[in-house]
């Protein structure tokens, strides 16, 4: 397929770990182009959407892709840094909204990211898209965010709020953060180590919005793996991975000195998400346990 007749595809946050993978994977059958941020306005989470419409000759994508957003994993939770953490995700999905509304042509499909903060910490329970949202920090922030995007939603564009799961990939997130102390011989389980993590490889999550674009589906899509597993086997199978020990815990009382509120809303939150809307779409994942998401997301290193 030549490269202009490949549907126009729409990507902000291309910069980081998913958009990069997601520009590559997705340039055989779409042309993937990364949406700038609009400099012209420093301190708002704005995108330069009709200048690139212009510049292209076209009255609008076939898709639009919204990914970017303060890390959630970055660094430590000031209040300040989690004030940037809302309004990145919150006001830059309202002004992107705002934006597409206001052309007579809108993109087919908008999806946008969300996370599977959205149901809290929620131990014993099996989870779904129907589930009901929890009430710390990371689930207002969800519910929010997706609240964001409901004005697109009541027009004719299909919106896809993205819930993503623990993203395995050595290049960013958690994992990256655990590999230098897993390394060296000091990793080990967080807390009881029976919290649930549920965890998707990169490949999978950026093959599941591909799958995405051509189906007929809306609103909230769990993207995480069918095999979620303890903190316990999480850290144990990274360290087999790694060849190295995995008997140095971390109580959950100096995690959350080390890491303030991050502590219990990821690393100690228990919940058990299933990704239901893919799989009764026939959706096949690549990495559908834990030592094939950990081996995927280390595979550089063999």
């Amino acid at each position: 397929m030549s490269t202009s007749a490949k549907p126009i595809v729409f990507i902000t946050g291309a910069s980081g770990m998913l958009g990069q993978q997601l520009m590559s994977d997705l340039s055989a059958n779409y042309q993937p182009l990364a949406l700038q941020r609009d400099k012209s306005v420093p301190h708002h989470p704005t995108w330069n959407y009709q200048s690139t419409l212009e510049q292209l000759g076209i009255k609008s994508p076939h898709a639009v892709i919204h990914l970017a957003g303060a890390g959630i994993a970055d660094q430590r939770w000031t209040e300040d840094y989690k004030q940037l953490i809302r309004d990145s995700r919150i006001n830059g999905t309202e002004w992107l909204v705002n934006e597409m509304q206001s052309h007579a042509k809108q993109p087919q499909h908008f999806l946008c990211a969300s996370a599977i903060g959205f149901y809290g910490h929620r131990p014993g329970e099996t989870l779904s898209e129907d589930s009901t949202a929890g009430d710390n920090f990371v689930a207002e922030l969800a519910v929010q965010w997706e609240a964001a995007t409901q004005k697109l939603a009541d027009t004719h564009t299909r919106v896809t709020n993205l819930r993503f799961g623990l993203m395995l990939d050595r290049s960013g997130g958690a994992l990256k953060n655990m590999l230098l102390p897993f390394k060296l011989g000091l990793g080990g389980r967080i807390g009881s180590g029976e919290q649930i993590y549920s965890w998707v490889s990169l490949a999978d999550v950026s093959h599941a919005i591909m799958f995405l674009l051509d189906k007929p589906m809306d609103g909230p899509v769990n993207i995480t793996a069918p095999n979620p597993v303890s903190n316990r086997v999480f850290t144990t199978t990274l360290a087999k991975q790694l060849n190295r020990p995995a008997f140095i815990p971390m109580p959950a009382a100096l995690a959350r000195l080390v890491f303030k509120d991050l502590a219990d809303e990821l690393l100690l939150a228990d919940a058990k998400v299933m990704p239901q809307k893919l799989q009764q779409a026939g959706f096949k994942f690549q990495n559908p346990t834990i030592d094939q998401g950990i081996q995927s997301a280390l595979c550089i290193m063999y």
